[in-house]
């Protein structure tokens, strides 16, 4: 798999994020939004195309329907941000915190969650191409129903998490803590796992190896 990461201008201008984010605005594209806060924003149905986000937090914020390619999120604190039935298109997260986010019917495609700390986030019924989860906490995240192609684990923790009837794919998850998880032993079929994990599924399954 070879993921297609942002492509940004080198330099772009720096904006005020609550003038950017307005009901008035539906395209949002080419500005550096650095070291600001947004409070209880609800926004729905717009573009954000080529922007940095740079150590900023969003809070009470729900942004619906948004569709985000070519942005990065760098440092910034996204907890419990509401993102539903947005579309990810050559997205980076970057050493952010997303602890408690809602994801729900979102769309991703070429998006990397890079050293993210993203326990209880809400996945239900998203779709995955093409994905990077690296060095990232993602314990105790609800993924039910979603559907996943080509996504690469390294080194991550999934430990608690919800697959419930979720299509995985041909997943490897040898370097990343699956301890708990709640799926089902059929849909891991074609995947990739290493021996003290095939222990843990079989000793969790009910089932015991003399």
């Amino acid at each position: 798999m070879k993921l297609i990461f942002p492509i940004l201008p080198d330099s772009l201008p720096e904006k005020d994020l609550a003038e950017a984010f307005s009901p008035d605005v539906d395209d949002i594209r080419g500005m550096l939004f650095s070291g600001q806060t947004m409070q209880a924003l609800e926004l729905r149905g717009c573009d954000v195309d080529q922007c940095r986000f740079t150590n900023c937090r969003f809070i009470r914020c729900r942004l619906e329907n948004f569709r985000f390619g070519d942005v990065v999120f760098e440092s910034c604190d996204l907890s419990n941000l509401q993102l539903p039935d947005c579309s990810f298109h050559q997205v980076v997260f970057q050493n952010c915190k997303l602890s408690g986010a809602v994801f729900s019917g979102a769309v991703l495609r070429d998006t990397a969650f890079l050293h993210v700390v993203a326990p209880y986030t809400n996945f239900l019924g998203s779709r995955w191409k093409n994905c990077l989860l690296r060095s990232s906490d993602f314990s105790e995240a609800f993924f039910a129903e979603s559907v996943f192609s080509s996504l690469a684990l390294e080194e991550s923790r999934l430990a608690r998490a919800d697959f419930s009837h979720a299509k995985l794919g041909d997943m490897d998850y040898r370097s990343s803590d699956i301890r708990g998880v709640h799926w089902e032993l059929s849909q891991l079929k074609g995947s990739t796992i290493s021996y003290e994990q095939a222990v843990e599924l079989i000793q969790a399954a009910g089932i015991f190896v003399k």
